[in-house]
This record gives structure tokens, sequence and C-alpha cells, in this order.
């Protein structure tokens, strides 16, 4: 398919930290000469899809790469009323003071961000209102943050039903979706990583609190990601190898986006327009 005939849709998943490796991505794609017109994003992905739609993703990438792990934990604002480990307050300042709030109907690129309503448990598509709104009722992962009320529901991590929105990617029109899962598929996960290269400490030490979520999580959207992909597949998938990355470590930007960027690398060849 020619990339300038084409409505080119880029769905980026969920991954916490691991979701810097996006910004790797779009500039990857940039320097192919591919522009997607359409991005959606559940949590993190979200984030770095807001910021690419909004003309902002130079500001986003900047604040990134100058994240220290203090900064990081500077981040936290502990929550003691349940619903969360974090109100994400403070984060969202922080996002709030290097990206300019913008209406979601008025970005230069169509957006939508993906949340899921926490009592009926029914994936919301955000498409219009507030787009720093939109990115943190996406990004509520549950244990970590607390839920998020937004238009009269209480929502939480779009990845919880739909880690890497394809479908809302061709619901805003996209006629080439491509996608970026940022969580391996189980079936991969010994070949890259052989139990038996694993440190006795590692298989041995009791997981703390923070480890154990992300890891449940983690299988949990493996999961839903494979079911997914076989029901809605995308024209092009992508998946980052950053199965090193931890829950928080957001102070690892760098690193991250360098692995997006290879990632696209690797897959040149598999481009609109590159045949």
């Amino acid at each position: 398919m020619r990339a300038e005939s084409a409505r080119i849709g880029l769905a980026l998943g969920s991954g916490s930290a691991r979701g810097w490796s996006h910004i790797g991505v779009l500039r990857a794609l940039h320097d192919h000469g591919i522009t997607p017109t359409i991005v959606t994003g559940s949590s993190t992905g979200s984030l770095v899809a807001a910021a690419y739609a909004s003309e902002q993703l130079d500001a986003l990438e900047a604040w990134a790469r100058d994240l220290g792990k203090i900064d990081v934990w500077r981040l936290v604002d502990p929550n003691f009323r349940g619903g969360g480990f974090m109100r994400g307050n403070r984060l969202m300042r922080a996002v709030g003071e290097h990206l300019e709030d913008q209406p979601i109907e008025s970005l230069t690129h169509k957006f939508g961000a993906v949340a899921v309503d926490l009592y009926s448990g029914r994936e919301v598509w955000i498409q219009s209102g507030s787009m720093l709104d939109a990115v943190r009722a996406s990004s509520g992962l549950p244990g970590l943050f607390t839920p998020t009320l937004h238009g009269g529901r209480w929502l939480i991590d779009g990845g919880v039903i739909n880690p890497v929105p394809v479908s809302l990617c061709r619901a805003l029109g996209a006629d080439y979706v491509i996608a970026v899962n940022l969580n391996r598929p189980l079936a991969n996960e010994a070949e890259h990583r052989p139990v038996a290269e694993q440190s006795t400490a590692e298989k041995n030490d009791e997981p703390g609190v923070i480890d154990v979520m992300h890891m449940t999580i983690g299988i949990m959207q493996k999961q839903i990601d494979q079911g997914r992909m076989l029901s809605d597949p995308p024209d092009l998938l992508m998946t980052p190898y950053l199965d090193d990355f931890q829950l928080m470590d957001f102070h690892r930007a760098a690193e991250a986006i360098d692995v997006g960027y290879a990632t696209v690398e690797k897959s040149a060849s598999d481009l609109p327009g590159e045949s």
C-alpha cells in the first residue's frame, strides 16, 4: 500500500515505563517519511499519542530524557484511602507543565484514548474534551493509580481490556494500522530469556508488592493481546524488546526510545510504501 494514499493509524500499547519507546517509534517512522494521521493509545501509549497528535512530541521527549530516578519518585503522591497506591496528581501536574492541554477535537491529528469503566467493565473510547484528562483516565493502572472520575464514570487503565487499541484506530478512519505492542507474547518469553539465565537471587528473592502487581498485570495483558490481535489484527505489528524494564523505570527514557527506534528499523522493509 502506498503510504501517501492511505490514512495511516498508529496504535500505541500500554506498558508503563516501556511506553517511552513509542517516542522512538514515531521518530523512526518520520525518518522513513511516514506520518500517521490517526493515533490511539492505552495508558502510557495514550500520553505519547496525545503529545504527537498535539505536535508536542519534542517537549515530551525532552522532559522524559531529563527524568532521573529521584525525579520519578518525587512524582509519587501516596494515597492512604484505598483505590490505589498513588493519586497521580503530581504526575499529571508535571505532564501539564510540559504539555499544553488542548481539546481533543482541535488536535492536529485524530486522537483517541482507551479506558475501562470500573463498575461495568466496559471499554470506553475517549475522543473529545480535555486531552490530558483523557490521558489520566486511560492511565489508572489498577492498584497503583486511583481510578479517575471522567464523564460521570470511574475509569481505570485501558490496558485492562484493550492494551493495543487497533479497533479504535480503525474506528477513527485508519486504512492501514501500525500497532506497537509492549507486552511480548508469552510463547516468546523463553526464547528471549531462558530460566537458566536468571540469577539465583532473582529466582529466590521474594518479589515486592509493585513487582507482583507489574508482573500480574503483564501476564493478563499478554493473554488479552493474543486474543485481540487474532480478532482485530493490525496491518503491521511491532514488539520492542523491553523485558528488563520495570514498572517505574521512567528514568530510562533514552534506552526505551532507542529500542523503539531500532524496532522500526528492523521492520523497515515491511513499512507501507517501502516494499
